[in-house]
């Protein structure tokens, strides 16, 4: 892609409103003037992400990560800054600059092309007569065009290499396609084919709606596996990504709850038929990465599973997973014979959502599970019962929900809630791992970056806000005040380039800035807090206090070394450290100001 003109990207940076991309991967609440929610880059119960719509930038004070928009498209796409810009362009409905013939250098970006020009041609394909099978089977299965339309199912075809050729045609080095999944190199290691063949494809997207993978099913009765899925990738990870979650997500959010199936179709089923907060963990199991990432956007997950015993197993583990993360979890029990699909287009959406608005709790699911294996009326069905419970007890990391699932077990079982609690403490402690130990070759971890002093980061923070101030700044200090290297250099940007800004647009100066610890320093300063009646008094006392900070910590540093002196017992050195550090305390009361003036 040609050099991007910085006006077209200030243009594209004030279209894009950033509360409202963020709004699509997180859940948001006004506090303030910041937006607040969960953070999507590191695990978390309380809320620390904080989005300022009025800077137009982002910051979670638990991990530090922040920045502007196309930051955020960065870092939760995993994309380059090129494509950050040419997402949020073609999102704003404005137009970039003509590809040149230059690749893009990230391999990411790369990728991300490649799997969008598969889906685009299997789509295509799949009105060919060649794929007459492929839609002969969608209609058996009801799903229909508008449908087919909206998810983008395609059809890959029979041939071992037809993508492969009109990928390379299109100038796709093979090595990428190999690495998106795409084609798998021939034993003989010459050439490639396509790793879909015959099959109906389901393009898999990230939450910004860019095609990272795809699963395919067979056309053919004798062709295995029935599910063919794409492998992991840079852009695609099994565990942390689940289907149809970019166009489910809103409705997820509406209603607070998401329904979490199988497979493609029976996504797509409880889709058409207006059954919209639905996902499916589709090619893997329900892992505690898909459940924090549905944190961010419900409270309840309901498992609604195959009513065989496959499906219930599947939904005793799945359970377990949603419990760890601290989510609520309910199993809605399907009549036998039904998979999700199959009951709604029998039965109704409404009968579907009725089923799941009378699901089970967790709990209810596992003794409903138990009595069918054990006779709970008698000690040893309570006693086996019991045990097994502990399993699911034992992964609910929330203390306050494991203790009320805890008593609700002992009472409904009818056992001593005392000594059952006991049994579980127990068997906590057993599954406590060791602390590994260090290895002996190498030394302890570096301690993480001490934080700026704060009253460093308050002062930037007032000239971010208030850059009117920065000219006066400048006269009256020196970038090297600042004790940290971090607000050192923000200082001279600051102090710099911009100090006749009377505005100051932050998200182009972390451009500027360029240093990725700068542009999170910019973004944590920038949101700091201020009276806005007492602008000018938070400055002079912050302009103080950063002028006599060299001078505090010589006076320090005369001190701690006053104090070795005297443990040594050198008397000539402690004189000579008295004297240093009483003309250095004169000086700085001489320096205050008069208060009676």
């Amino acid at each position: 892609m040609p050099q991007i003109p910085q006006e077209l990207i200030q243009r594209i940076r004030e279209a894009a409103d950033i509360v409202e991309v963020v709004s699509e991967h997180i859940q948001l609440r006004k506090t303030g003037r910041n937006f607040v929610g969960l953070c999507p880059f590191h695990g978390e119960k309380t809320p620390s992400f904080n989005v300022n719509p009025e800077l137009q930038i982002y910051k979670c004070f638990g991990c530090d990560a922040g920045g502007d928009v196309f930051k955020f498209v960065q870092q939760i796409d995993r994309v380059s800054f090129t494509e950050a810009v040419a997402h949020l362009a073609q999102r704003t409905g404005i137009a970039l600059p003509t590809p040149s013939q230059q690749p893009a250098d990230e391999l990411s970006d790369q990728l991300y092309r490649a799997s969008e020009l598969a889906a685009k041609y299997y789509h295509h394909l799949l009105r060919q007569p060649q794929s007459r099978e492929a839609l002969a089977y969608l209609q058996q299965r009801g799903i229909r065009d508008e449908t087919t339309e909206r998810f983008g199912l395609g059809c890959a075809p029979a041939e071992w290499d037809a993508f492969f050729k009109v990928a390379t045609r299109r100038g796709f080095d093979p090595a990428i396609l190999e690495r998106a999944g795409l084609v798998s190199a021939r034993r003989e290691g010459k050439g490639f084919y396509d790793r879909f063949r015959e099959r109906l494809i389901f393009p898999i997207t990230n939450l910004s709606g860019r095609t990272i993978a795809f699963g395919a099913r067979t056309l053919k009765t004798d062709q295995q596996p029935k599910y063919l899925n794409s492998p992991e990738t840079p852009i695609y990870h099994k565990s942390s990504t689940l289907y149809g979650l970019h166009q489910a997500r809103e409705a997820i959010r509406q209603q607070e709850s998401v329904l979490v199936v199988e497979g493609y179709m029976d996504y797509l089923g409880l889709a058409q038929h207006g059954i919209e907060h639905a996902v499916a963990s589709a090619g893997t199991a329900l892992t505690e990465e898909h459940c924090r990432l549905l944190g961010r956007f419900a409270r309840r997950v309901v498992l609604v599973f195959d009513g065989d015993e496959a499906g219930s197993a599947a939904s005793l583990r799945g359970l377990e997973v949603v419990l760890a993360t601290g989510l609520e979890a309910c199993v809605v029990s399907l009549p036998g014979g039904h998979d999700p699909d199959t009951y709604v287009q029998a039965e109704g959406a409404a009968a579907l959502l009725g089923l799941v608005a009378k699901a089970g709790s967790a709990l209810d699911f596992h003794l409903e599970q138990l009595a069918q294996r054990h006779d709970l009326r008698t000690l040893e069905g309570k006693a086996r019962a019991a045990e097994a419970i502990q399993s699911l007890l034992a992964r609910c990391r929330d203390a306050v929900r494991r203790d009320l699932l805890l008593r609700e077990a002992a009472q409904r079982l009818g056992i001593d809630e005392k000594a059952f609690r006991q049994q579980l403490q127990e068997s906590l402690r057993r599954q406590t791992p060791r602390a590994p130990s260090p290895p002996q070759e190498t030394g302890p971890a570096p301690p993480p970056p001490n934080p700026p002093p704060a009253y460093e980061k308050a002062f930037l923070g007032l000239l971010l806000n208030h850059p009117q101030l920065i000219a006066s700044s400048a006269d009256q200090l020196q970038p090297e005040v600042f004790a940290d290297p971090r607000t050192q250099s923000l200082a001279r940007l600051l102090f710099g380039e911009y100090r006749q800004a009377r505005e100051l647009d932050l998200p182009a100066l972390m451009g500027r800035a360029g240093d990725p610890e700068l542009v999170q320093l910019i973004s944590s300063c920038a949101m700091e807090g201020f009276d806005p009646e007492h602008i000018q008094q938070h400055w002079e006392d912050l302009t103080r206090h950063l002028s006599e900070a060299p001078l505090t910590r010589q006076i320090n540093q005369c001190r701690q070394a006053l104090k070795q002196a005297e443990r040594e017992g050198n008397t000539g050195e402690v004189d000579r450290l008295n004297a240093e550090l009483m003309h250095l305390i004169l000086h700085r009361q001489r320096r205050k100001p008069d208060p009676s003036s």
